[in-house]
């Protein structure tokens, strides 16, 4: 039941100490990530733990100078990773695999189950976390930066440290009515995705709107709803997706698993 009631009441964490983390307790956190559900038990993740300033310094201009990448002890980068097991393969002299697009997303998936299971592990301990979806948008640069070989594509970061704000409210969900289709998919009506969005929409403006400064960019911007903004130039707009996307694909060549 603690369980439960903690994952209801998750909120991502934005300003932290620069409280440093103790190796026991964060190799303790890791570990909670490793006996996690992974496929085939291949355990197709690695993760690369940076706490030096200088390098925190160069993830934080690579995530797009999101300060608390400045602020917390330690940025937990999970990457998919085949190069290990191909290696493992080699040695044994068993058929090669792995190096392809199926590869890559079955790493995907091992290392964001293992980081959701240290998320959940370092709250439990007092410890706050934000995801770092900006991950994707530099992946190739984080790539260069962290040294990564072939097979190895960073997918998801933590920033993980103490908290050093009030522990901020938590943020506004979809009715599980949204996400939720019993036996098979059944597609909303326009009127049907209009209610469901209705609280989420009037929660998520209310709160721009006490984000310091945050309502004159939107007025300037001329985003009047929350739909435009997910889509503007201020958040996901459709220039960045095609930037990453291509970028993304180029990766993965690189890097051998196309």
């Amino acid at each position: 039941m603690e369980i439960i009631e903690h994952l209801k009441n998750h909120k991502s964490i934005r300003r932290f100490k620069s409280d440093p983390i103790e190796d026991t307790l964060l190799r303790d956190l890791i570990y909670c990530g490793q006996r996690a559900s992974s496929s085939g038990n291949m355990q197709s993740w690695s993760v690369v733990i940076s706490r030096e300033h200088a390098s925190r310094e160069k993830l934080y201009e690579l995530h797009s100078r999101q300060k608390m990448i400045l602020q917390a002890p330690v940025v937990l980068t999970f990457c998919s990773d085949f190069y290990r097991i191909r290696r493992w393969l080699k040695i044994h002299q068993a058929k090669g695999s792995f190096d392809d697009f199926l590869g890559f997303l079955t790493g995907m998936a091992d290392a964001v189950i293992a980081a959701q299971n240290v998320a959940v592990a370092a709250e439990s301990r007092g410890l706050g976390i934000c995801y770092m979806g900006t991950t994707l948008w530099a992946s190739d640069k984080i790539s260069e930066h962290l040294n990564l070989p072939e097979n190895v594509v960073p997918v998801t970061s933590l920033v993980v440290g103490y908290p050093d704000e009030e522990i901020p409210e938590v943020r506004a969900r979809l009715p599980m009515d949204a996400i939720i289709h019993e036996e098979t998919y059944h597609p909303k009506t326009d009127q049907e995705i209009t209610d469901l969005y209705r609280e989420f929409e009037k929660q998520t403006w209310t709160r721009y709107s006490r984000i310091p400064g945050m309502q004159d960019k939107l007025n300037e911007a001329g985003i009047t709803s929350v739909a435009h903004y997910y889509t503007s130039d201020m958040k996901y707009s459709k220039t960045l997706h095609q930037q990453v996307s291509e970028m993304f694909v180029e990766l993965l060549r690189s890097k051998q698993f196309m």
